[in-house]
C-alpha cells in the first residue's frame, strides 16, 4: 500500500488521505451511534451534521480534481479536439512578435 502511494502526485495522495478521512469519519460515527447505550448518550443530533459536510467536502474534491485533469488535458491537446489533428487544420502557428518599448 505504501509503495503504491508513494508513486503517487501530490494530489492523488491528498485525494488518498482525505478520502481515508471521511471514512475514518463515518466509522467513528457509526461506533458511537452503536454503543450510545453503553456511554450513557441521550442526544446524538450534533452526529447528524457530520456525514453531509464529509461527503460534501469529498465531492468538492472530487470536482476539483476532475476540473483539474480537463484544464490540463485541453492545454496538452488543443489540437486534438473532433478527431482533427494538427496537420488537418493547415494552421500555421507564428511565434507573437513582442515590440520594444523605447
Amino acid at each position: 500500500m505504501r509503495k503504491l502511494i508513494k508513486n503517487r502526485g501530490y494530489t492523488d495522495k491528498l485525494y488518498f488521505y482525505n478520502f481515508c478521512a471521511v471514512n475514518a469519519i463515518m466509522a467513528a460515527i457509526l461506533i458511537i451511534t452503536a454503543l450510545s447505550g453503553v456511554l450513557g448518550l441521550t442526544d446524538l443530533s450534533h452526529l447528524a451534521d457530520a456525514p453531509q459536510w464529509a461527503y460534501g467536502e469529498l465531492g468538492i474534491h472530487t470536482a476539483l480534481i476532475v476540473w483539474k485533469a480537463k484544464a490540463e488535458n485541453q492545454r496538452k491537446y488543443r489540437f486534438g479536439r473532433d478527431g482533427k489533428t494538427y496537420e488537418d487544420e493547415n494552421v500555421s502557428v507564428q511565434p507573437i512578435e513582442v515590440e520594444e518599448e523605447l
